[in-house]
């Protein structure tokens, strides 16, 4: 079990480290899930596998915004 430090820092246990690839310098966020906060592991990279793919064909950030939201004169 990890305590929470005057400046509200929590140790992760050496064993959960290993086990998620966490070094110094690795971006990590917590995120709710239900009644549960979960630690989330390089959520960039999660982040771009979720939207990977997306544009193929040619299809520009613009273009797909202005079809998803209309477009904006």
């Amino acid at each position: 079990m990890s305590k929470v430090t005057a400046k509200y820092q929590v140790t992760i246990p050496a064993k959960v480290r290993k086990e998620l690839g966490i070094i110094p310098g690795i971006e990590v966020d917590i995120a709710k899930e239900g009644r549960k906060y979960v630690l989330v592991v390089d959520p960039i990279d999660t982040i771009r596998k979720k939207w990977r793919g997306r544009f193929k064909g040619g299809a520009k950030t613009m273009q797909y915004l202005d079809e998803v939201r209309g477009k904006v004169n």
